[in-house]
């Protein structure tokens, strides 16, 4: 897994929203195309030949990136056939539409494949309708949340925990978990890593990664631009 970027709610100075690389077997699965990010996912790899894509909701930060990616297959990969995009019913995908198919989520918690990966989801207690995402036993990605029992289900057992910490215990922001819910979720889930993400630009890193393994049974790293970690 490749971070494309990380940042929370808008782009901040040194990255942009949020963006993942997951690869496997020569497989491309991007999760997620926030606010900025299609720019930098070129350092990594060719943004118009990507194999899938995952988009947990339709709000900005998680989103936007999308019609880049799409004007970036119809210039450069004209005629290939449309990438599989992955989401909501309610996800607006770019206006390219003959570079992209919009596929309906799998029903939650039942396994589909996604390539090499195989992949559940749950829905999660967002603003829009949100679905957190486990990759085989090894990776369970949030998205956005306030602590929930689904989350809890589909997180328990997985050895990397992807979590938002979007603000603090003592200033809980509704719909998102907090760092120290983060650490409560990877402590329940018998994680090995805790990944904290959606850093939101005005938040101090080191005082979230402080009140997320304050919570944490193991090792907690912040999410940055580049960080790559082998799953």
């Amino acid at each position: 897994m490749t971070v494309v970027g990380c940042s929370g709610s808008i782009p901040g100075p040194d990255s942009p929203c949020s963006s993942y690389l997951l690869e496997q077997d020569g497989f491309r699965l991007l999760l997620e195309a926030g606010t900025g990010s299609a720019g930098p996912l070129l350092r990594y790899t060719d943004p118009g030949a990507l194999d899938a894509v995952f988009i947990s909701h339709r709000h900005g930060d998680h989103a936007d990136d999308l019609f880049t990616i799409g004007y970036h297959k119809g210039r450069f990969h004209p005629g290939t056939p449309p990438i599989p995009v992955y989401g909501p019913d309610n996800l607006r995908i770019w206006q390219h539409d003959a570079d992209a198919e919009l596929r309906r989520v799998p029903d939650a918690l039942a396994t589909t494949a996604i390539g090499p990966f195989s992949v559940r989801i749950a829905p999660v207690r967002h603003i829009e309708d949100t679905w957190a995402l486990r990759v085989d036993d090894r990776l369970c990605y949030t998205a956005d949340t306030e602590p929930c029992a689904e989350l809890d289900e589909l997180a328990a057992g997985c050895e990397v925990v992807l979590a938002e910490a979007a603000g603090f215990d003592a200033d809980p922001q509704k719909r998102h978990l907090s760092a120290g819910d983060a650490g409560r979720l990877a402590t329940s889930a018998g994680a090995r890593l805790l990944v904290i993400t959606h850093l939101r630009p005005w938040h101090d890193p080191a005082a979230l990664l402080t009140e997320a393994a304050a919570f944490a049974r193991c090792p907690v790293v912040a999410a940055a631009p580049g960080l790559r970690l082998a799953l």
